[in-house]
């Protein structure tokens, strides 16, 4: 059996079935509040600092060196729980867990997911995190030509970086059609939880100031050329 879990409906669940479902930001804040729980948070030191789940330690994935020394705290007869930003790193994370012998559960929405839910997150000092765009810039940003796409990403997310070639080719070849409004998820923290925004890469494309069209993932570039025509009508 897959060991790698998308976790049920109902914590109960979580402990007796391996039912594939993705868990919610309730849900999670029910597990957290057992003292034993493993939960692992594999964003980098600085995002950590910045905000992170209660009771959750931080593994760096991209320090992959350290992150195998510290399999020896973890116990595999008891479950793990993993979650990064937005579900990328988690989910490389959880897949080489898997691999080690270990029950894992991947809390795949992330910290986007969580604050989303405005649970509650810790911040220590060692944080240093910019307060990005506000919500007037942003309402501006939309309002500064007829037919704005806005695009939120993150260099760590391999869709995104699917997505950027796409989007770039857009503005070089409509430039006159629509304006490209490209904002990283790290660096604009408070935007995306105004904004609601629980998964990236996310496009938002915006007539007169006001939302025409969005799309989580990944879109074609004639789908988006499409939905940009029809602004323009």
């Amino acid at each position: 059996m897959r060991k790698t879990l998308f976790i049920v409906g109902l914590v109960a669940s979580i402990q007796f079935g391996f039912a594939q479902t993705k868990i919610s930001a309730e849900q999670m804040e029910k597990v957290i509040a057992k003292p034993e729980t493993q939960l692992w948070d594999v964003r980098t030191p600085q995002e950590y600092a910045e905000g992170h789940i209660p009771n959750s330690v931080n593994v760096d994935w991209k320090d992959q060196a350290n992150f195998k020394e510290q399999l020896a705290n973890l116990k595999k007869d008891q479950p793990v729980y993993i979650y990064c930003l937005g579900g990328g790193r988690s989910k490389q994370a959880s897949d080489f867990l898997t691999k080690e012998g270990y029950t894992v559960y991947d809390y795949s929405g992330g910290m986007m997911d969580w604050r989303k839910a405005e649970k509650t997150e810790i911040k220590t000092e060692k944080g240093n995190s910019k307060a990005g765009m506000s919500t007037t810039d942003y309402e501006k940003a939309i309002n500064s030509s007829k037919v704005v796409l806005v695009n939120f990403s993150a260099v760590w997310c391999g869709p995104c970086q699917q997505l950027k070639p796409v989007l770039l080719s857009i503005e070089k070849k409509h430039g006159d059609k629509v304006k490209l409004v490209r904002i990283d998820a790290d660096e604009n923290k408070q935007l995306t939880k105004s904004l609601k925004i629980s998964a990236i890469p996310q496009i938002k494309l915006y007539k007169d100031g006001k939302l025409f069209w969005d799309n989580t993932g990944l879109a074609t570039e004639s789908e988006i050329l499409e939905q940009v025509k029809k602004a323009n009508k």
